[in-house]
């Protein structure tokens, strides 16, 4: 188990999350909590980008130092990835991972849920271990003035016949991404009723870093627009972020009983 200070935090850090995602019912297990497996996976994905980052390389993981469960997580909880180089050593580099779930829209609440210590070494091109630099890296700052609401990295499973993440993929993230302020807001389960706008700038390949960051533009008696920008931060060599792409949604707010209900009332 982690003993360091790290280790009793149980509020989120200040700083942006290295993943931010939401877990959908394919991801629970028989018992009808998300899958653990789905969730160490998604911290071993997020020790990564730091250690990415400190390597300016590929890493892999070599060690699982501690991990510990404290809450389970449910279908509809955005779930945070909290990651900080904790030491680096000639070739490997040791992360902290702390994982916070936002849940319950009409009383919202964060609570950590997950913590994790992992081991990555740096590899070049030939898959052989390769020396980091001991100097702490920045991170690049925020590309958007709007609310990071998901953060996550497509795989080849998302990839469309040309080689690129597939476009449905992509606007699947932004529906997500544009519904979490809107139910927020709304204080209850929303459904999309338009897409007002939807323009794609640059292509998405794996193992880029895709933010996606959205605020609300209007809140009608029933409904709630919202803008959502996307960006992608790759290259970990010589990191860039670019903007691939740009959308706008509506949203209506819903009762048990999936009826149209004002927002705002009790």
């Amino acid at each position: 188990m982690v003993t360091d200070a790290r280790s009793v935090m149980e509020t989120p850090p200040p700083t942006l999350p290295a993943l931010r995602v939401m877990p959908m019912p394919a991801d629970l297990n028989p018992a009808g909590d998300v899958f653990g497996g789905w969730v160490m996976a998604m911290v071993d994905i997020a020790g990564a980008l730091p250690a990415v980052r400190q390597a300016r390389s590929r890493v892999v993981t070599v060690a699982v130092n501690s991990f510990v469960f404290r809450q389970p997580v449910s279908v509809g909880d955005i779930v945070s990835f909290h990651a900080d180089v904790a030491s680096v050593g000639r070739s490997s580099i040791t992360v902290d991972v702390h994982v916070f779930a936002e849940r319950n829209p009409a009383n919202p609440v964060v609570v950590k849920v997950t913590e994790a210590r992992l081991t990555y070494v740096a590899l070049d091109a030939q898959g052989a271990k390769r020396a980091v630099e001991q100097a702490r890296v920045a991170c690049l700052p925020p590309p958007s003035g709007k609310e990071l609401v998901l953060r996550t990295m497509p795989m080849p499973a998302d990839l469309n016949p040309a080689g690129d993440v597939f476009g449905g993929w992509i606007m699947a993230m932004v529906d997500i991404a544009g519904a979490v302020p809107a139910t927020r807001v709304a204080r209850s389960k929303v459904a999309t009723v338009a897409v007002d706008s939807f323009l794609f700038k640059q292509p998405v390949s794996v193992g880029d870093i895709v933010s996606f960051h959205a605020e609300i533009v209007h809140v009608g008696k029933t409904s709630v627009t919202v803008d959502v920008e996307v960006f992608a931060q790759r290259h970990p060599e010589n990191p860039v972020v670019v903007k691939v792409t740009e959308a706008k949604l509506t949203y209506v707010a819903v009762d048990e009983f999936r009826a149209k209900r004002e927002i705002g009332a009790g």
